[in-house]
This record gives structure tokens, sequence and C-alpha cells, in this order.
């Protein structure tokens, strides 16, 4: 297998161009570079079924004889499968039943999807649990990842430890909520995880991944990382988005939070190389509630 790693849109275009088959090579506004099997489901290709899906059931194992592959951003679950199906490195197992679906719905459309609830699920969390750092080595260790899962299904003690470290990002997420505002920007004193369609902005910061819970109390997330000192800002769908802001949906916000802010319609962040704070998080929510007032 040959596998790049780019940020780069132009050399994307020319590996694409050399014969390399692109996964997920998304570039913001720059759109998505496509290769023969139009591997992306992101922005503009949104309309495509997801990767994963259409790896497995359509392209199985078609890029055996030549498994070059160019790929960019972080290496989630169906990037990776989408990778290991093609090659053909799949062809000899039997897949959990439905697992391209699980993958492609939590990458999709996370909100309210308990993965401890099936065997594909569990294989998803495990997945997800191991720590993969961005860039190549990050890729490569995913597929090794990936593969030995599905080679190696976690055994009952693995599943009741993998379970168990769910159930605890799930309840840290819910408690590295700070804040919901409404779309008066008013504080709520007791929000309740039901207001995914009412016009709140949610305010989190957390050491987790937590966009799958935070969604449950309000559409507009603005999330701090302490660790990256990054705000990030998402809605769970460009629908969901536009629908809130207009055509462009978070493309609209960006240009009023300042220069170098900037990322797709339905998430976005601060600039690259500035240092933000839990502050300047909540004055962004703040911001972000006036325009839905």
């Amino acid at each position: 297998m040959k596998l790049i790693y780019t940020n780069s849109y132009e050399e994307a275009l020319e590996l694409r161009d050399a014969g390399f088959e692109p996964i997920e090579c998304a570039f913001g506004a720059y759109g998505s570079v496509m290769g023969d099997l139009c591997m992306d489901h992101h922005g503009t290709e949104s309309h495509r079924e997801g990767v994963a899906i259409r790896s497995i059931r359509d392209h199985r194992g078609t890029m055996a004889d030549r498994p070059w592959f160019v790929v960019t951003g972080t290496p989630d679950a169906d990037a990776v499968l989408s990778i290991l199906a093609l090659s053909g490195r799949l062809d000899d197992l039997e897949l959990p039943d439905n697992f391209a679906e699980w993958v492609d719905r939590h990458d999709r459309n996370p909100i309210g999807l308990d993965l401890t609830t099936s065997d594909a699920g569990i294989l998803l969390l495990a997945f997800n649990q191991v720590s993969l750092p961005r860039g190549l080595p990050g890729f490569q260790k995913g597929l090794e990842a990936m593969e030995g899962l599905l080679r190696n299904p976690p055994d009952q003690e693995a599943i009741r430890k993998i379970v168990g470290t769910e159930k605890s990002r799930q309840r840290r997420a819910h408690e590295s909520i700070n804040v919901v505002l409404s779309s008066d920007g008013i504080p709520l004193d007791d929000p309740q995880p039901n207001g995914a369609e009412e016009r709140r902005v949610v305010v989190a910061e957390g050491a987790v991944w937590g966009f799958d819970i935070w969604y449950l109390y309000g559409p507009v997330v603005v999330s701090f990382s302490a660790r990256l000192e990054k705000v990030t800002i998402g809605c769970p769908s460009v629908e969901v988005s536009e629908a809130l802001f207009g055509p462009g949906g978070l493309l609209a916000v960006y240009p009023t939070l300042g220069e170098g802010w900037g990322g797709r319609e339905a998430i976005g962040g601060s600039p690259r190389g500035e240092k933000k704070t839990s502050e300047d998080a909540r004055q962004v929510a703040a911001h972000i509630a006036s325009l839905l007032a």
C-alpha cells in the first residue's frame, strides 16, 4: 500500500492525477479532491452516500492491485474502513451486520446514537477509543487498529471496559457544559437534554469529545479546548446550520467574529495559531445568540 498524507489541495490534485485515490480529501472552501471512485461525502459532496458504505458494498477489493491512497484531516473510522475495503485487506472477512451503516451514521449524525447497543457499535467504540495522532502516523495506526479489531473482536472483559469508558465519556460530556444560552442571550437555569430543536447556544469546555451529547441541549455548540487553546463552533448538519443562519450556514457567521475565523457550513472555529480562552468562547456564544435572535 502507498498512503500519502497532505494538507495541500494542490498536492492532493497532483497525487490524484498520478493515480492515487483520494479518501475524504475535503479542503473547505476549495471543495473536495475526487478520484474515479468519488470517495467523499462532505461539503458539496454531502449528497453522496458515505464512503464506508460505498467502499464495502460497491468497490470492495477493487484497488487490491494498486492500493494507492491520498488522505488528509483526521483518521476517522469511515476513512480507515474505506481504505481497508478498497485495498482488499478485508476480502476474507465477514464484517459484523450493518457495520458500515453504523460507521456512517456515527460520522454524519451521532446525536442520540448509543454505540453500546450492538456488536457493530461496540467495535466502532473500541476503534474510537484508540488514541490516533494527526497526519500519516495516525492513519497508519488507525488501519492497524481497525483491521485488528475486525479480525479479533474484543472478548467480554474487554467489552465491559469499552462500555465503561464510553459511559464515563458521556457523563463527562454532560458535566463539561458550562452554560446554555437562549436566543436572547439569557443563561438557562436548568437546561435539559431535549433542546435540540430550540434556538439555543451550548458552551462546553472539557477534555472529551462530546458533540453528540452537547447537541442534545441545543443546535449550536461553542466548544473550548484548554489543551489546544482553541474555540470550535458546530451545528449537527448543514441543513440545521442554514435553517438557523441562512444560506451558507456558519459561513455567514465567521466574518462577524473577526479575521481568521472560518471553516465549513456546519463546523469551524478560531484562527489557526491564535490562542483563545474560555472567556473568548463565552463571548462568541453570546454573539451567536444575538444572531439567532
